[in-house]
């Protein structure tokens, strides 16, 4: 059985287009003449997660890049947490940045999103194998944390890391095209994934789409670097850089205020808010 979902979901055009031919309702009065109804696709519920990628029949997508490749690995979702996402940071940032570790980075995420404050629900967009969902739940366990990504590989070891906070929800989706009506979320929190997107400038309209007004975007990722170390692993796993001095401006253009950041070396937060 499908459990409803804690937050409005609202199926993607591509969904709609991949998931198999529509059921055909018909009136339950015998006789009655009744033309049939084309019903919407039910919601693609695994056991685990919603999943509007592989859900509705359509094929895995394609990774582009080294990086998005990883992702999908079993052995590297395995070592993320705990050995892959240290060591890239520490690789990206460069030395002596001062970057946080994981633990202290989930808790500036809870302190910028001001979780505690909020009523909620949140997103975690990118949620990977569910470190930093964890961390937005157990700070508001009475409020909703929806944990999102694209890799079923990762959404498989964060539905087991998972399991006993009640107030989470999976989804698999793509980030292009969030599957939730607008003005959803009170927060969105976006860490350490912008550099995989493909157009970046979807991605921060779905966001500011789907964020209530007055909601909070915080976003962390690694900014363009002059270090060769970093040109070098930048071009081997494909990922893409952030022209940080020009984020504010770019960031504005989609009716984002309130800028502010943080960075420790070639990585950075931002945060940004949508007007009330």
């Amino acid at each position: 059985m499908t459990p409803v979902p804690p937050v409005p979901l609202r199926s993607p055009a591509s969904y709609l287009a991949s998931a198999s031919p529509p059921a055909v309702a018909h009136s339950a009065a015998a006789g009655n003449g009744a033309n049939g109804r084309v019903v919407a696709p039910a919601l693609p519920w695994n056991g685990r997660y919603y999943d509007f990628i592989a859900g509705g029949g359509a094929r895995e997508p394609a990774p582009e890049t080294v990086a998005q490749r990883l992702m999908e690995s079993r052995v590297f979702v395995r070592l993320y947490e705990n050995v892959m996402r240290p060591f890239f940071v520490r690789v990206f940032a460069g030395p002596n940045a001062g970057a946080p570790t994981p633990a202290e980075e989930a808790k500036l995420y809870v302190d910028l999103l001001a979780i505690e404050r909020g009523q909620g629900p949140w997103l975690d967009m990118s949620c990977g194998a569910g470190g930093f969902t964890r961390g937005l739940a157990e700070a508001r366990r009475d409020a909703t944390v929806v944990g999102l990504d694209i890799s079923g590989q990762m959404l498989d070891k964060a539905a087991t890391q998972l399991a006993e906070l009640s107030n989470v929800c999976l989804i698999r989706a793509d980030v292009h095209e969030l599957p939730f009506p607008d003005a959803v979320f009170t927060g969105v929190n976006n860490a350490g994934s912008l550099h995989l997107y493909k157009d970046r400038d979807t991605v921060f309209a779905e966001v500011f789409r789907v964020l209530k007004p007055g909601g909070t975007y915080v976003v962390s990722t690694f900014a363009e670097s002059r270090r060769l170390l970093g040109r070098v692993f930048t071009r081997l796993t494909g990922v893409r850089r952030t022209d940080l001095p020009a984020l504010p401006e770019h960031l504005a253009r989609f009716g984002f205020i309130d800028y502010d950041v943080r960075r420790y070396g070639d990585i950075f937060m931002a945060r940004v808010r949508k007007p009330a």
